[in-house]
């Protein structure tokens, strides 16, 4: 069989977040199967230096939006270069930089698929150069079916055959060995000084306010006075950051809530924890810290906004609680801390249940799948 194409994985946000993971991910999936891959960004030191270890080829072009011709040209001059059999575009914005490259290579004969993937929650656009767009990509997936109904809200005009919900995943995180923690994973109890016996809380991700840092730190200082420690694992915007910060001096939290700042991998971080949590405020499309948590065995807590619900099963593989409410995530976090016997139960359910419905291998094969199928062409006002 003849290899096919290179696929092309444009992302344009110059910060590093889930959507880049899920981009680097897939791309270091694609590649120890064989498949070539050429990554296309926004300028970015953070994003150049994260990707120099995948080893592709890695292209950066401005990525201003609809009226970007230039990044255009720049790509259409890499799809003549490498030939890709697939361009997958990760930001809504840079997939009219993808088509109009395509439209661009025409007379070159070349016609990738374009797929674009939805990591934001956002409703679907009505005005007609959306209509046309829809009309040029080949497909558009969705990270969870929630997603998928709030663009289907917005009313657009799109076929619905070009639809699909690919539900998130995350690749596994390390390998538990006789309990050893990895070079690279600092020892968060011998680092801050936590007793084996003392219940480990975990947040993981970016510091800013949709995230519910500030909620988990008004919820912690309702539980004081029952043994636990809280890590806060990630960097964000320093003025939060500060925020969090003075909070938790403020609210007598010194001694029990930590910040690690930046953490290679900090989802490695979860074979340490004994509850992961995730209170965001946001609409979350599909989060990657409340898959790491389910596939790291650990029971958690969870805002039920956004797709958490699709992901937890509510009193069974985690408890879920309303978004900024601080009273009912203590609540929730006191259970727990409570009940070990409870914890051990959660973190095996979570895992079976993503092990059964949420693996990396069945995520993977759908997009193999995805990139392989045959699409038909587009007429000349873009409707299929």
């Amino acid at each position: 069989m003849e290899n096919p194409g290179p696929i092309i994985q444009v992302f344009a946000t110059p910060s590093w977040g889930g959507g880049e993971q899920f981009v680097y991910d897939l791309s270091r999936r694609l590649m120890a199967d064989g498949r070539r891959v050429v990554l296309v960004s926004r300028p970015s030191a953070v994003i150049g230096q994260r990707v120099a270890a995948l080893g592709a080829p890695f292209h950066t072009l401005p990525m201003k939006g609809v009226a970007d011709m230039l990044s255009a040209l720049m790509l259409a001059h890499l799809i003549v270069k490498y030939r890709p059999a697939t361009i997958h575009v990760h930001h809504f914005k840079d997939a009219f930089t993808a088509v109009y490259a395509r439209l661009l290579c025409r007379a070159f004969g070349f016609r990738p698929r374009i797929v674009l993937t939805r990591h934001l929650v956002r409703r679907g656009k009505r005005g007609w150069i959306y209509r046309w767009l829809y009309g040029q990509i080949d497909r558009i997936v969705f990270v969870s079916e929630f997603a998928r109904r709030e663009f289907l809200a917005g009313k657009p005009v799109v076929d619905p055959a070009k639809l699909c919900v690919i539900p998130n995943s995350v690749p596994e995180a390390y390998r538990a060995v006789s309990g050893r923690i990895g070079r690279d994973t600092p020892d968060l109890r011998r680092q801050y000084g936590i007793a084996s016996n003392v219940p480990l809380l975990l947040f993981c991700g970016r510091l800013v306010p949709e995230k519910g840092c500030d909620v988990l730190l008004e919820a912690c200082a309702r539980l004081k006075t029952l043994p636990f420690a809280l890590v806060l694992a990630g960097t964000g915007e320093k003025n939060f950051e500060k925020r969090l910060h003075d909070m938790a001096a403020e609210q007598e939290l010194r001694g029990k809530v930590f910040f690690t700042g930046f953490v290679r991998g900090a989802n490695r971080l979860l074979s340490q924890a004994d509850i992961s949590v995730s209170p965001s405020v946001c609409s979350e499309a599909g989060s990657l810290t409340v898959l790491e948590a389910m596939q790291a065995g650990r029971a958690q807590v969870a805002s039920d906004n956004g797709s958490q619900p699709e992901f937890i099963d509510n009193g069974t593989t985690g408890l879920l609680v309303p978004p900024a409410d601080a009273e009912a995530l203590a609540e929730a976090l006191g259970r727990l801390l409570g009940d070990d016997a409870l914890r051990r139960r959660m973190g095996e359910a979570a895992k079976k249940r993503f092990d059964s419905h949420f693996s990396y291998e069945r995520f993977y094969a759908r997009y193999l799948e995805l990139y392989e199928q045959p699409f038909r062409t587009p007429s000349a006002n873009g409707q299929e």
